[in-house]
């Protein structure tokens, strides 16, 4: 056996040695040689699966031949030779500014730009950020010395480095003997927490149209991570804003406070999809586990499902059956279908009236198709919900529509959360029958603690039941998981000033505002707040922040100020009427109503409100609770639409 193997040493090292002849033979030199390896992964660095095999095979020699070759000429190995290839070609799309830092990773060959950042600064010791701000540094020699003077200084010797790290490993001993046990303990749970955000997927297709792909690919495995009851998974919109950022994973993991980031990228032609992932300890910034999928456009369903599942594992997840049911059901078998209810859905999720008609054509288009697909018919019913709540259709015919697909939807799949929630705002909003309303929130949340659609809908009716502190508790869970949508902090808004906490409403809904100006519902609160506040000069300043952000109402700006100096907040309030009425703004009735409220009009407010509730505008069993119509509760009339609301109950719980 010794000598058999003695044999076939000395055979492979004669094969090498005829193989290093022959390739001293066919380069005249070493730079000969790099010249032409430089030209193999030149031609090859857009793509992210080119690597040391494929350019082994093309050269035609060993592994080892061309890994000590390179050591010898440039000290590296093959991957080392290949990255750096691409980091200069990124060096030089940097400097041309025309491409953020994410787009010249994919450009590059990296499959993650959190990946890119890092091996860029570790090559050329800044950020790629930065690049451009040392373009003109590395034009000469004098400031090549100037920036390796501040390469220098960036990476510190191993000297300087290890008197830091005992400097701070002393500071920090100190620190945490002051500490107190519940703290420790609380930082520790925070660092072994399972939290993921998920960013959005890169398309990498040549159509650029097919991002509505990528990004209903990126929402599909995201809302399959979050039926995971150990993860805690960052929403859509959270993730939203690091879409082409240049932040490494580290930063993006501290600000959003999680551990793990999972980003990836589409690529797709004609029923071809590639998709690739990658795991990243956001914290140690390591890669846990990376996969690329090449399959058919029917194969995505499975491709998701698995993707879900090796996250899991990774982070060694256990999966309940009702959670591996969950992950791994599929959409239907048609490929037609689900594209089209994927850029349905990527349309109603802009949440504009146009943008929602166009994603319903898209979700009738899916059925047509597929007639039993649920979640085009879930999205069917959300989109004629908005629109009806919006005003954009006919209110009772709409919400008629929306409660029928919620129907389907769930005759096919009982497992929509969404879906149980719109027929509770249904049920709320337009029918009034306020005990089924919470059966179907209660419903909801129980298959999806984390529906945030959910919890908003919930905390509004019970605001309007005169719940005030569990709508807040469900208020703050939904801006917990949505911290970024403005939606949750307007209804806390709602919610205090119905508590008449004019300070706190003011400071929610001005929070709101930092998400979306163009809420002009808010400056209205607001500016009802400052008045019971009595505080008028905020009061006008904010109708003047109204009327700069609406278009229409640019034209009464100038009016403002001369109308309160002559006639107070009494004419003010004459003007706000006014342009009310004249822009037809949605909801008017009810704020007319509210203005009116405030000029001691008692039967036009009455008159208004009887109409707002005969046309079933969005948030009429609410008015009645709000402090305007206090001096109301008497009358009539106003009982009147109490008991049409359904609302004798709940008012008399509130006054108890």
């Amino acid at each position: 056996m010794l000598i058999s193997w003695l044999i076939r040493k000395l055979n492979i090292a004669k094969r090498e040695d005829q193989l290093s002849k022959y390739m001293n033979l066919n380069y005249r030199d070493d730079t000969d040689f790099v010249k032409h390896l430089n030209k193999i992964v030149e031609a090859n660095f857009k793509d992210e699966s080119f690597g040391v095999s494929d350019l082994v095979e093309e050269t035609g020699l060993s592994h080892s031949l061309i890994h000590r070759r390179l050591k010898s000429i440039k000290n590296q190995s093959v991957s080392q030779f290949i990255r750096e290839i691409r980091l200069k070609k990124a060096k030089e799309l940097l400097e041309e500014g025309k491409l953020t830092v994410s787009e010249i990773a994919y450009e590059v060959g990296f499959g993650s730009p959190s990946y890119f950042v890092k091996c860029f600064h570790d090559h050329f010791g800044y950020p790629p950020g930065e690049a451009k701000k040392y373009e003109a540094a590395d034009s000469d020699s004098a400031d090549k010395a100037e920036a390796a003077k501040f390469r220098a200084f960036k990476q510190p010797s191993k000297l300087i480095l290890a008197f830091i790290f005992i400097i701070v490993l002393l500071g920090t001993y100190l620190v945490y003997s002051v500490l107190s046990n519940n703290s420790l303990q609380k930082n520790q749970l925070n660092t072994s927490e399972k939290s993921v955000i998920v960013l959005p997927f890169n398309n990498l297709s040549s159509d650029e149209s097919n991002q509505y792909f990528a990004d209903g690919i990126t929402e599909d495995i995201l809302n399959q991570l979050a039926k995971i009851s150990e993860l805690k998974v960052l929403s859509r919109t959270s993730a939203e804003q690091f879409r082409g950022s240049s932040l490494s994973s580290p930063e993006i993991a501290k600000k959003m406070n999680v551990n793990y980031i999972l980003e990836g990228s589409v690529r797709r032609q004609d029923n071809h999809v590639r998709i690739s992932v990658q795991l990243i300890d956001a914290r140690k910034d390591n890669h846990l586990w990376s996969e690329t999928y090449d399959r058919q456009l029917e194969d995505i369903f499975v491709i998701q499902s698995d993707i879900a599942k090796n996250l899991a594992d990774r982070l060694q997840t256990m999966l309940s059956p009702k959670e591996i049911h969950q992950i791994e059901k599929l959409h239907p078998e048609n490929a037609e279908a689900y594209d089209n209810y994927l850029m349905g859905r990527y349309f109603c999720f802009k949440r504009d009236a146009v943008s929602i008609k166009k994603g319903i054509e898209y979700f009738k288009k899916a059925i047509e198709i597929d007639p039993d697909y649920s979640l085009a018919y879930a999205g069917l019913a959300d989109g004629y919900f908005l629109l009806s709540f919006g005003g954009e259709i006919e209110r009772n015919a709409g919400y008629t529509m929306a409660y029928e697909m919620a129907e389907k939807a769930l005759k096919n799949d009982s497992t929509l959360a969404e879906t149980y929630a719109v027929l509770g705002a249904i049920n709320c909003y337009s029918y009034w029958k306020w005990e089924e309303a919470r059966d179907f929130f209660d419903k909801a949340l129980e298959i999806d603690p984390n529906s945030v659609v959910a919890h908003i809908y919930y905390c509004g009716f019970l605001d309007i039941v005169g719940e005030a502190d569990k709508a807040l508790e469900h208020v703050n869970k939904a801006i917990e998981l949505e911290p970024y949508i403005h939606t949750p902090y307007h209804m806390k808004g709602v919610i205090y000033r119905n508590e008449k906490k004019y300070l706190e409403s003011i400071e929610a809904y001005k929070r709101g505002l930092e998400l979306n100006k163009e809420y002009w519902f808010a400056y209205f609160q607001i500016f009802l707040n400052y008045l019971d506040l009595n505080d008028e000069t905020s009061a006008i300043q904010t109708l003047l922040q109204f009327f700069s952000i609406y278009p229409e109402g640019q034209e009464y700006i100038n009016e403002v100020m001369p109308v309160y100096e002559t006639s107070g907040i009494q004419g003010v309030l004459r003007l706000y009427s006014k342009v009310i009425k004249e822009e037809k703004l949605s909801g008017q009735n009810l704020i007319l109503s509210r203005i009116f409220s405030r000029l001691d009009m008692m039967e036009e407010t009455l008159d208004y409100l009887e109409k707002a509730c005969y046309q079933r505008e969005c948030d009429c069993p609410r008015y009645l609770r709000y402090s305007d119509y206090e001096s109301l509760h008497s009358d009539p009339r106003f009982q009147a639409l109490v008991d049409t609301m359904n609302l004798r109950p709940y008012f008399q719980m509130s006054s108890e």
